[in-house]
């Protein structure tokens, strides 16, 4: 089968194109009484394009989604004054327009879903606007996925507050994760970066399940999570956003834009403060570290007809102090601190004359110090990385046929120390160069409406092995009506594991740690995907379901399976992981809108030659998410349900002084989640609640009361270890 779907790429000739999505609603006159009459044949289209439709007999559009954002639609008719108005994002507009000779005034109520499943683009994408990422708290990456059913937030250790996403059943290392399609979380910010991304910067987030395109690199076993910022055309000019929880726990984020100039610009300032001591659970534990932390970025674009060029920097610091309360006799230390600082640039080449024709270097730059204390174990980390893409676009005969082609480079530099009673071989300034040369070339083919093809390989050289890893992707949509699509997705994918940081976790606890002689990991994804875009009642809905299965070559087991003990080797037998997740939105009744998830892992590895279920991995879960807003959005209510099945437990020591084992499987549990918003003219003020129903788990830390025992671990955790929090907000807002 390998062997088939490369020399099908191969023979194709193999890059990723943007599929447009499109654009729905109705140009109506709106009469004194209330009646709507739709106007049939007004022209909608795109200012400076071609782009343009007519409106159907019933005063229904259908356009192709602007190249970029922010786009001025216009609408005209005869007898009417030209509309206009600028759309800063996909949704569904509806545009009431009044008499013709007089026109007194214009009206248009947008409803814009917060959640986009397209039946165009070639690749399975869902995207969340930045209106999905204000249904909750947010405060950061890690959170911005509590209303959706993809990406899995759970939760990893008892004491340093950090939290994990899991992506068609694997850990969120398998995921890749970039920021505008360049690095973002890998190497040492695996652990705690997803904490360093504030959800008020972020404009919108593509979720691509499966082998995605080749262009972005070869690390996406699972899939890729990409996040875009706000850009300096569609930010407001200033935006300022202040939260509180039950807890005392402060958050501040200030945005400005220039708007401006051939030089625009935006800075983006983060700052969250935490400094009481929180235990509810009275295992004389802190449920919450200390947290202290200050992120800044700012970046710079400039436009013209021929060239586009950007620049960020950033730079980040932040502590963490966790453990034992200070009364407790017999203390335990958590004490993490991160300091970041990168660079990134993106320089485009547009050919206006000649479509479909282009050139970009993407670059980037990071500098990422950690050093973390968790009770004996000491860690201290230091990564220093540059990478380099360049990819250039031409089209063949026409744009029916787009070639990418390119080359990447990744250089990684990682300085690392580890000290503690409980690793076989503590070691000191161990250095560890990764370098990765690739290349790739992708071909995008569409027939008609119908029918899309992406194929695309890479070929990445790795200095360790002196390897060269032959990365095979391929994609293919088929359109059998204009609603429904089916998808198929085959690919191939390599990452190397930097184990002790990605499993930080597993540090906050005393078991006896062994590091193999470790090998690059390597996978197969395979996926299916179906999705139907339905009109009932007048209203708008979507059904998705998917299934995919991700197959190790090689693996780097993290093996937890023996009481106070911790290894990590490499695959010696099977390795999978099955995910098959069923979707429905739909709106209800005016401005109520419900969303339906059901979600089933099956994951297996091989731990010493023995067949089990992946550890602390839920087999079903379940989402309900129910959004409601009045007229012109002034007050907006969501409520948002999830359920988490059982989860396998390894075994352990029930207690320090019995050390008698435990097997078994932890108990499902539901999250209820709500946040009402009130909106007024230039800000909103939001109150919420998570974790409504306060279930936690009994008993988190193990022998909490001997931190110095070999049972001691705080590593064991599929449930909240808080309660509820209750917390509040405002917004503010000039455009």
């Amino acid at each position: 089968m390998r062997k088939v779907i490369m020399i099908a790429i191969v023979l194709i000739a193999t890059i990723n194109t943007k599929a447009q999505n499109k654009i729905k609603g109705r140009v109506v006159e709106q009469l004194e009484d209330g009646v709507e009459i739709p106007i049939p044949g007004a022209n909608v289209y795109w200012e400076g394009t071609t782009i343009g439709v007519a409106t159907n007999t019933e005063g229904f559009y259908l356009i192709s989604e602007p190249e970029t954002y922010p786009a001025t639609m216009l609408v005209s008719f005869v007898g009417y004054q030209t509309y206009k108005q600028v759309i800063n994002e996909w949704g569904h507009y509806h545009i009431y327009i009044t008499s013709s000779v007089e026109l007194d005034e214009v009206k248009v109520k947008g409803k814009v879903n917060t959640t986009k499943i397209s039946a165009i683009n070639t690749l399975n994408i869902q995207t969340l606007s930045a209106g999905e990422l204000e249904k909750a708290a947010c405060c950061n990456l890690s959170e911005s996925f509590g209303t959706n059913a993809t990406v899995d937030v759970n939760f990893t250790d008892a004491v340093s507050g950090a939290k994990q996403i899991q992506m068609l059943g694997l850990d969120g290392v398998y995921a890749q994760i970039t920021q505008e399609n360049m690095p973002l979380i890998r190497g040492m910010s695996s652990a705690y970066g997803l904490n360093y991304v504030p959800g008020t910067w972020i404009s919108s987030i593509q979720i691509i399940k499966g082998a995605g395109s080749v262009i972005n690199g070869f690390e996406s076993l699972a899939g890729q999570i990409n996040l875009e910022y706000f850009k300096p055309e569609s930010a407001p000019k200033l935006f300022w956003n202040m939260y509180s929880n039950s807890e005392g726990k402060l958050e501040n984020n200030l945005q400005l834009a220039k708007k401006e100039g051939n030089w625009k610009s935006n800075l983006f300032t983060h700052v969250s403060y935490f400094d009481k001591e929180v235990d509810n659970s009275g295992d004389g534990f802190l449920d919450m570290p200390k947290t202290k932390q200050v992120n800044i970025l700012n970046r710079w674009e400039y436009k013209d007809k021929n060239y586009h060029i950007g620049f960020t920097a950033r730079g980040l610091i932040e502590d963490r102090v966790g453990g034992t309360i200070q009364k407790v006799s017999n203390p335990y230390l958590v004490d993490i601190h991160n300091n970041l600082l990168e660079f990134t640039s993106k320089t485009g080449v547009i050919l206006p004359n000649l479509p479909g024709k282009s050139m970009g270097l993407l670059t980037s730059f990071r500098r990422h110090n950690q050093t973390a204390i968790f009770g004996r174990n000491h860690y201290k980390g230091l990564q220093e990385s540059a990478y380099l893409n360049l990819i250039r676009q031409t089209y063949i005969s026409n744009t029916n046929h787009i070639l990418k082609y390119g080359m990447s480079y990744y250089a990684d530099r990682y300085t690392e120390s580890f000290s503690g009673e409980n690793i076989n071989a503590p070691f000191s300034d161990k250095v560890r160069v990764d370098l990765m040369s690739g290349i790739f070339s992708e071909y995008a083919f569409k027939w008609g409406e119908s029918f899309n093809l992406v194929a695309g390989i890479r070929a990445d050289y790795y200095n360790n092995t002196e390897e060269i890893n032959y990365l095979p992707r391929l994609n293919m949509k088929y359109n059998p009506t204009e609603q429904t699509a089916i998808r198929l997705s085959a690919g191939r994918a390599f990452r190397v594991a930097n184990v002790l940081v990605e499993n930080a976790s597993f540090l906050a606890s005393n078991r006896q740690i062994t590091i193999g002689n470790l090998n690059p990991e390597m996978a197969w994804n395979y996926g299916t995907n179906f999705t139907y875009c339905f009109y009932l009642f007048g209203r708008e809905g979507t059904i998705n379901a998917d299934a995919y299965r991700t197959v190790f070559e090689n693996q780097v087991v993290v093996d937890i399976e023996s009481p106070s003990e911790l290894s990590f080797y490499n695959l010696e037998g099977e390795s999978y992981a099955n995910s098959m997740q069923f979707d429905l939105a739909y709106e209800l009744f005016d401005r109520f809108d419900i969303k339906l998830a059901y979600k089933i892992n099956d994951v297996h590895t091989t731990y010493k030659g023995e067949d089990r279920v992946a550890p602390l991995t839920p087999k079903n879960r379940a989402l309900v998410n129910m959004a409601y807003a009045t007229n012109f959005d002034k007050w907006k209510f969501d409520i948002t349900w999830n359920y988490i099945g059982e989860s396998r437990i390894p075994s352990h020591f029930t207690d320090a002084e019995t050390e008698e084992l435990t097997f078994g499987n932890s108990d499902s549990f539901y999250l209820i989640n709500t946040q009402i918003t009130k909106r007024f003219r230039k800000f909103d003020v939001y109150l919420g609640g998570e974790n409504l129903l306060s279930y936690m788990q009994e008993n988190p830390i193990i022998a909490a009361a001997h931190p110095d025992d070999n049972a001691f671990d705080a590593s064991l955790i599929y449930a909240p270890v808080m309660g509820i929090t209750i917390y509040a907000g405002i917004r503010y807002k000039i455009k």
